[in-house]
């Protein structure tokens, strides 16, 4: 250092040092030249491809294996179910078979149901038959005797029994009856018989009024015979409201 600062007081120019050079080694390399044929990497890449090809092919087979056992389990599962309910259903065939007897018995009770039903239903008031009946009469006419014949099947009306002892004036037209009500009596005049018969006429709950024999000549009292047909009007109705009788007891 001072032998430079010396040199540059003397008025010397000196150069500055330059860079040292970097000296690599050799070192031989092989020329890069492939020297294989085509034929060789077509192989490789053909290799390759069968490789992801394989894989693929593994992937799908386990992911088919694996819905496969998915559905053979619900199918299992569903068969067990199947099996269990099946036994339920052999069991409660068992208990209907063994209920058999009651559900006779039970339609044993609807059918004796139905028949109160319709008897209770279609009895007849007779003491209401008899005071409308009295009522009906004209001043001086008495009724000494009422018979009473009802028809088997109230429903077949004038067709019955009780048409042929409960004769409608007109035969050709006869209404509808339920019972028929024969009865003699007498009065003062054959005028009250006809005001008697009359106001029978006005009471809709009789039809079929006859009142065919009176005694004839001037015999007093008038005696006469006659009938008068009963209508549904008369009926009770008994129990055919009351829900403890008409409900249906049978099992559905």
């Amino acid at each position: 250092m001072a032998t430079s600062k010396t040199a540059d007081k003397k008025g010397l120019k000196l150069s500055r040092p330059s860079k040292p050079t970097v000296i690599i080694p050799f070192t031989p390399t092989m020329p890069d030249v492939n020297l294989l044929p085509p034929r060789v990497f077509d192989a490789v890449e053909a290799a390759k491809a069968r490789h992801r090809l394989a894989l693929a092919g593994g992937a799908l087979v386990l992911v088919i294996a694996g819905v496969y056992l998915a559905q053979t389990a619900q199918i299992m599962v569903a068969n067990r179910a199947l099996d269990r309910e099946t036994a339920k259903s052999a069991a409660l065939e068992r208990q209907v078979r063994n209920l058999t007897p009651v559900k006779v018995f039970y339609a044993g009770v609807s059918a004796q149901k139905a028949t109160v039903q319709k008897t209770m239903a279609q009895e007849l008031y007779f003491s209401l038959v008899a005071s409308e009946l009295s009522a009906s009469r004209a001043p001086g006419v008495s009724i000494d005797t009422l018979t009473v014949a009802t028809s088997a099947d109230p429903s077949a009306g004038a067709a019955t029994a009780s048409a042929s002892t409960c004769p409608a004036a007109n035969p050709f037209a006869p209404a509808k009856i339920v019972s028929c009500v024969q009865f003699t009596g007498a009065a003062p005049r054959r005028e009250n018989v006809a005001a008697f018969l009359v106001n029978l006429h006005k009471n809709p709950k009789f039809a079929n009024i006859y009142i065919p024999v009176t005694d004839s000549g001037d015999a007093k009292p008038v005696t006469f015979t006659g009938s008068v047909g009963v209508t549904e009007a008369f009926y009770t109705g008994r129990y055919a409201k009351d829900t403890w009788l008409l409900k249906d007891v049978a099992a559905k």
